[in-house]
């Protein structure tokens, strides 16, 4: 069952509990506070009733004509009756007394009044002491007008029950459309996502927080997702590419050695093809195996990202004997403690230096740390051969080398790895260049 249908009927149902319940509350209430007026009208018709039955010997002629025009006003002579001591029928011209039972008589002169109702009728009986003996008058009142009012409420409430029904269910339906529309959005968008764009986030113009909330819980989920396919790929990339020139070198090395006999010179020097492109297979494995996580499981720890610089830079000043100048313009130092794998982030800086240092011929390299705007910038910028406009755009992809880099040794991995590495680390890459040289400006 769909939710905004079981929303319907969970509205439906809470609904019908509590009406029923404040109908029932309102009925009887009701009942009881007409059937409470009932007995306290038949009972001061009574009292009247005694007096001018059984007080006309002690009342003025005046007196009792006021008495008989008040009692006949409200009650006819044939709903009282008057009995004597002995049940004996004194008074009144009730015609039916069938329903006046011996007991209630009795009720009445020991408790000195009594009320008691039949389908037809309310009778009251009160007990009333004379000097010509002790009495019990009855008196009724028919229930025709009663029962009317008791069927209207009923029918009310019914109807009106039977209405908050539909309207509770039209409504209920109408909030559940509301309610379940950006579900229905997010059902459609994940519909359309597939193995190209599948990393595309979900994005609702309205929404209420909870489902919002969802929303950016299954970005978040699918986003690392696609972080973690891209890994997985570029470590195939990779690996299919590198792993191909040191094992052909092996090969072919080992092929046109077993050609025909060699001197023990030609061995070492053989050997040592051989362990320099192990090396190299070895140091490629190492790259893969780090950016794929099956080394370090990408464990994250608190870091010092000028010193992952300064380490890099002293490696690069060691083996290529750099001119590398370095500006700390930072004074909240806090900005430079940063959450990351230490090996990910010195092979991503140790790959935009080593590209800056190579596509400039190895002039001048300046490395900038700075605060802008509570954020931490590093800026890498050299006086190499730039990147033209046409191959900005591709730089970051796998493999891909410029145009005017074909007189310069590499295999187009080494941005590309960079940059998989800060988006890992939430860095993000920008670059600006032209034909005087190259900026690569990280933001933190």
């Amino acid at each position: 069952m769909k939710l905004r249908h079981r929303l319907s009927l969970y509205s439906i149902l809470i609904f019908s509990v509590i009406t029923l319940i404040i109908s029932v509350l309102i009925y009887f209430s009701y009942y009881y506070q007409m059937e409470k007026a009932e007995r306290l009208g038949l009972e001061s018709k009574s009292v009247l009733a005694a007096i001018y039955y059984l007080d006309k010997d002690e009342l003025s002629s005046m007196e009792h004509e006021a008495v008989q025009r008040q009692l006949f006003k409200t009650l006819s002579r044939r709903n009282i009756v008057v009995y004597d001591a002995h049940d004996v029928r004194k008074a009144g011209d009730m015609a039916d007394t069938e329903d006046i039972s011996v007991e209630f008589l009795n009720s009445v002169r020991a408790a000195k009044h009594n009320y008691f109702k039949t389908d037809h009728f309310f009778y009251n009986g009160i007990f009333y002491e004379d000097n010509e003996g002790d009495f019990v008058v009855v008196t009724r009142a028919a229930k025709d007008e009663f029962n009317g009012q008791m069927s209207s409420l009923l029918q009310i409430l019914v109807g009106s029950f039977l209405l908050g029904l539909v309207v509770i269910y039209l409504f209920s339906r109408y909030l559940g459309y509301i309610a379940y529309q950006p579900i229905m959005k997010i059902i459609d968008q994940i519909n359309e996502r597939n193995s190209t764009n599948f990393e595309k986030p979900i994005h609702l113009t309205r929404s209420y927080a909870e489902i919002q909330d969802l929303v950016n819980t299954y970005n978040i989920f699918v986003d690392r997702i696609a972080q973690t396919f891209n890994v997985q790929k570029n470590f195939i990339d990779y690996v299919s590419h590198e792993l191909r020139t040191p094992i052909t070198a092996l090969l072919g090395t080992l092929e046109v050695t077993n050609q025909r006999d060699r001197t023990v010179e030609e061995y070492e020097a053989v050997m040592g093809q051989l362990k320099q492109y192990t090396n190299d297979l070895q140091e490629t494995l190492e790259h893969m195996m780090l950016l794929s996580g099956a080394k370090t499981n990408f464990e994250f720890k608190s870091l010092r990202i000028d010193e992952i610089v300064w380490q890099v830079i002293e490696n690069a000043i060691l083996y290529y004997q750099a001119n590398v100048n370095v500006m700390i313009e930072v004074e909240n130092m806090n900005l430079l403690k940063w959450h990351g794998n230490d090996k990910l982030l010195a092979l991503a800086f140790n790959n935009i230096i080593e590209n800056a240092i190579k596509y400039s011929n190895n002039k001048p390299v300046k490395v900038q740390l700075k605060e802008d705007q509570g954020k931490l910038l590093a800026i890498i910028s050299d006086e190499g051969i730039g990147i033209s406009s046409q191959d900005m755009k591709n730089v970051k992809q796998n493999f891909f080398r410029g145009q005017n880099t074909q007189n310069y040794n590499g295999k187009g991995i080494g941005l590309s790895m960079a940059n998989i590495i800060f988006n890992l680390h939430k860095i993000e890459l920008d670059l600006q260049s032209d034909q005087h040289g190259t900026q690569v400006i990280l933001t933190f």
